[in-house]
């Protein structure tokens, strides 16, 4: 269903590319638009799900030559499977603009004309670098429907949800795509961010090549604090930001903690929820919530309780269920059978002992008759599991030595988990634990149940939070995404190095990196009186540079 509402996003329509030739055509439109890595990003996913046989790396050139496939493989159920949902009245939230523009376009072709009080005589659009293909069309036809002028205002230097299909293109050219002559008009005063923090972000964000040059100045004549914080780990960085409350606490004043990437936050829900401290996360931050994340918690129960008696009676038990979690995929029920017999024959007294025990297995295993290298795997992953000395390198061997917990793309179709799996900052956090793995579990739990009483998340500028009596002094969470329009007293950059501002890619082209630029000037200029960019000394065990994105601010 979501590479479905993506193909309607993409511009699509069911109706209209109604054989192989219209839609290629349509194809090659995307690339002029700047959508061509949305499309070869769902080309990906079709690949993963199955749905094409052939490996495509997101390079549209690469994909090419399989248009003729992508369009008889899918494209042909896409158009069946959305007259389908159409005809059954199910609606996505996308569908709420599409359906709309179904019936403006059959009106149009119509002749059916809205005139009088029934007609828009202007139409403004704010926010205008957000939108994607499918609102574009949807707002042509009901201005051309109406008759109505249009009116559009956005920034393209905030464009940064490409991840929805939107494309800055939109407001770079609006009389190229929609089909009329604009006049431009440029503010050029900013009313509400301190004076170094617009000459910083200025100096930053003229980098990009792809953007409508201006000239802004700061209404504010002081300025903010700028700090530059180098870090040697993620424990020191949860008490930097705890100094940071401190002195938010001080008057009604607001701290944002934002993110690159999910797995960057999770650290301080745990933090804030041990403490007592009151939070905000907003709702693409409910990794505590998944599945994956529950068997994360039951394996460290089991290592926590691996040294006790009792963990003898179930030792046979607590193996088969690491066993799931060293391939990429669970044990099948057959593989689970053949192996639960072959342990319980030895009658282990400890995980330790039945590590052992599966070493002498050689019956069938992951879809091979003699499976003893594959049991040989399992347990080198189990004993190293179990000579773990502490919370912080038990979670270490899991991301390391467990392919069922580490990042699939395929998986986090169904479990976000996937998406970013949370080790290498949550184990840095997890070295103020020791060994106290109860404790650990407990303060997890607690910030998972936290996470299901959040309020909803508002972008109200961080001053109230409606049903929110309890944060009088609200602490944010959230990733660059979800910080777009909002504004804090207080702002912390997490990891402000390379490979996370920007992130990069092996193939990263020119308009993705612009892409990322922006999203470090969004979040960079949320801060009403100070920001502080915590700088990582290494990152995964490796040395690491600071963000480039730091030396074009000019500080």
């Amino acid at each position: 269903m979501d590479v479905i509402d993506a193909f309607k996003s993409l511009g699509f329509v069911h109706t209209r590319q109604t054989n192989y030739a219209a839609f290629s055509e349509h194809v090659g439109r995307l690339k002029d638009q700047g959508l061509e890595e949305r499309f070869n990003a769902q080309i990906d996913d079709l690949a993963r799900l199955g749905v094409i046989d052939t490996k495509l790396q997101g390079r549209i050139e690469s994909a090419k030559s399989d248009k003729r496939r992508i369009y008889d493989r899918f494209f042909v159920f896409w158009r069946e499977a959305v007259k389908h949902l159409i005809d059954s009245s199910t609606f996505t939230f996308e569908d709420q603009k599409y359906f709309a523009f179904l019936h403006e376009s059959k009106s149009i072709a119509e002749g059916s004309f809205l005139s009088g009080a029934a007609a828009y005589s202007h139409v403004l659009v704010d926010e205008f670098q957000d939108i994607n293909a499918l609102d574009l069309n949807l707002l042509t036809t009901i201005v051309d429907r109406s008759g109505a002028s249009l009116t559009v205002v956005g920034d393209d230097d905030q464009a940064i949800f490409e991840w929805r299909g939107a494309s800055p293109e939109y407001i770079l050219q609006p009389d190229q795509f929609l089909g009329r002559s604009f006049s431009t008009f440029k503010t050029g005063v900013n009313y509400r961010s301190p004076a170094n923090i617009v000459n910083c972000s200025q100096r930053l964000i003229r980098n990009n090549v792809r953007r409508v040059e201006k000239s802004i100045a700061a209404a504010r004549d002081d300025d903010a604090q700028i700090t530059v914080l180098p870090i040697s780990d993620y424990s020191q960085a949860v008490d930097v930001v705890d100094d940071l409350l401190a002195k938010a606490r001080s008057g009604d004043e607001t701290v944002a903690i934002i993110g690159r990437k999910r797995s960057q936050i999770i650290p301080f829900q745990v933090d804030f929820v041990s403490k007592g401290v009151d939070f905000c996360a907003a709702e693409d931050l409910q990794v505590f919530l998944s599945e994956t994340f529950d068997s994360l918690i039951n394996l460290l129960d089991i290592k926590a309780k691996s040294g006790s008696d009792f963990a003898g009676s179930k030792s046979v038990t607590d193996a088969l269920l690491l066993c799931s979690r060293v391939k990429r995929f669970p044990l099948s029920k057959s593989d689970k059978a053949a192996l639960q017999m072959h342990l319980t024959q030895g009658r282990p007294k400890s995980l330790s002992e039945a590590a052992d025990e599966l070493r002498g297995y050689s019956g069938p295993l992951k879809g091979k008759k003699d499976g003893s290298n594959v049991a040989l795997d399992m347990a080198d992953a189990i004993k190293r599991f179990l000579a773990c000395s502490g919370v912080a390198e038990t979670l270490q061997s899991l991301g390391e030595n467990f392919q069922g917990l580490q990042k699939d793309f395929g998986k986090a179709e169904d479990d976000i988990f996937f998406a970013d799996p949370p080790f290498g900052r949550l184990s840095e956090y997890a070295r103020r634990y020791g060994s106290d793995y109860e404790r650990f579990i407990a303060d997890i739990e607690a910030a998972r149940d936290e996470l299901v009483l959040m309020p909803t998340f508002h972008g109200d500028g961080g001053r109230a939070l409606e049903n929110a009596g309890v944060f009088g002094r609200p602490v944010h969470l959230m990733t660059a995404p979800r910080a777009k329009g909002r504004e804090f007293d207080y702002v912390v950059l997490l990891d402000a190095i390379d490979g996370i501002w920007p992130i990069r890619k092996s193939d990263s082209t020119d308009a993705e990196l612009e892409a990322e630029r922006r999203m470090f000037y969004v979040a960079f200029t949320r801060t009403r009186k100070e920001i502080v960019m915590l700088v990582n000394q290494s990152f995964g065990g490796k040395m690491v540079w600071q963000s480039p994105y730091i030396a074009e601010l000019g500080i």
